[in-house]
């Protein structure tokens, strides 16, 4: 009988895919964000002075008194994680049955935090209450030298649950609370418009193993309707990550991406800034990625790009100022976070260290009824041709694939006078004109 589970997603603020899942017998419900940059699991537990800060009632804090499933005797149960935005978590080591959509999972490993470093400016809204289910590599957890684990993926094969520690994940359009969905072990086939190309998980430079979602880029190509212009056709790495909003890029190509849209930076937004009307432009990026001719090629409209801003600003000349989630990184790889996957489907099988990725297929539920394929050989079921990697220069910047800075555009600086200070121009892109049924 085939093995996979669906689990349904939502985007909470249009940010990133969170998940709600149980712990504990009775169950305990928590909102769990789904980042595959990172390999730790864990949630708020009741002493956390997280609960104290934001709103653990509405997202789930773990009480191991109240839980009969609940065992942490059995090993060395500390606790701590620190990612590369500097937010840090400490608490313990727990196991318990988690469930997914039903399915329990027995004796899973997670850590309970009592203490957390957040970041200035942290909303209220609850960025950090949600606790993480990490999906990357089990050697990349924070403490896997010291006190390795098994992840949830490796738990679920080994119960039986899925054949293979894969996942697929789709993201849908960001208007809709509605985010998508993950499948463990699985590939939806409705949710995606061939072809399915397969890529070689690659190493980080400085490292013989694998540990992160890291694929072969190779160029990037601005539309706009008849106009082609090619920005970039170097070779790095690119980072794939669920946890993170937006599209980083290194400095060289950054800085041409937004000369091209004409975006104005201000040291008081780390986004950069376009007009609003910009998202209604007949343009896309076109992301390159292993072979130059064979390989996925992956188009994202130049709107999904583009978030309004919470207070309104405007430039000088009067038009609404809307953020631009691509941003310059000193790192020489490009990270690509949610922003990128709503418009990508991608597969990953952590054992054949192969991820897999298409045109995410748009709408729901019009498009069908899902159509799901475990995952349970070497192969990942509909991918069409798995194309090798290039020779991968090594890159001139940055250790190893860690998330820049924080997403600042969450915790937004009132102080914007409208005066871009740098690259201040409007768009190159005009919008189309609008239509008598567009509105005012």
């Amino acid at each position: 009988m085939p093995k996979f589970l669906t689990l349904l997603l939502t985007t909470p603020n249009h940010l990133f895919p969170v998940a709600n899942i149980t712990i504990g017998t009775p169950p305990q419900p928590f909102a769990v964000k789904i980042d595959t940059g990172s390999s730790d699991f864990w949630v708020p537990g009741r002493r956390s002075d997280i609960c104290t800060l934001s709103h653990c009632s509405l997202y789930g804090a773990y009480d191991e008194r109240v839980s009969e499933s609940s065992i942490n005797d059995d090993f060395d149960n500390v606790f701590h994680i620190v990612y590369s935005d500097s937010s840090e978590q400490t608490g313990e080591l727990i196991q318990d049955t988690i469930t997914l959509e039903g399915e329990a999972v027995e004796d899973v490993t997670f850590g309970v935090v009592q203490k957390s470093r957040q970041l200035p400016g942290s909303p209220a809204d609850g960025y950090y209450a949600r606790g993480t289910l990490g999906l990357s590599f089990d050697k990349s957890q924070s403490d896997a030298n010291a006190y390795p684990y098994p992840g949830v993926l490796e738990v679920m094969k080994e119960q039986g649950l899925i054949s293979r520690r894969a996942y697929s994940i789709w993201l849908k359009d960001h208007d809709d609370e509605f985010a998508g969905s993950i499948v463990f072990g699985g590939v939806d086939h409705t949710r995606y418009d061939p072809p399915l190309i397969g890529l070689p998980i690659l190493p980080r430079f400085d490292a013989r193993e694998e540990n992160y979602l890291n694929v072969q880029y190779t160029g990037l190509t601005l539309n706009n309707g008849e106009k082609t212009e090619v920005v970039d056709e170097s070779i790095r790495s690119a980072f794939i990550d669920s946890g993170s909003v937006g599209i980083h890029l290194p400095t060289d190509i950054a800085k041409k991406v937004l000369k091209a849209y004409g975006a104005a930076t201000d040291l008081l937004f780390a986004w950069p800034l376009v007009p609003c009307a910009l998202a209604k432009a007949d343009a896309q990026f076109v992301f390159r990625f292993g072979d130059p001719l064979r390989g996925p090629r992956i188009s994202i409209d130049v709107g999904d790009l583009i978030q309004p801003h919470t207070r309104g600003f405007r430039f000088k000349n009067g038009d609404d100022a809307c953020l631009l989630l691509i941003k310059e990184t000193p790192y020489d790889f490009l990270l690509l976070g949610t922003t990128f996957l709503r418009s990508t489907y991608v597969v990953v099988d952590l054992e054949s260290k192969i991820l897999a990725m298409a045109k995410a297929k748009e709408g729901f539920p019009s498009i069908g009824a899902p159509d799901v394929e475990a995952i349970t050989g070497d192969s990942i079921p509909g991918v069409e041709r798995l194309l090798p990697s290039l020779s991968m220069p090594k890159p001139t910047t940055g250790l190893h694939p860690k998330r820049p800075p924080h997403d600042e555009f969450l915790f937004p600086n009132e102080l914007f006078d409208g005066i871009a200070r740098v690259n201040a121009k409007k768009a190159a892109f005009s919008p189309p004109p609008q239509s008598a049924n567009d509105g005012p």
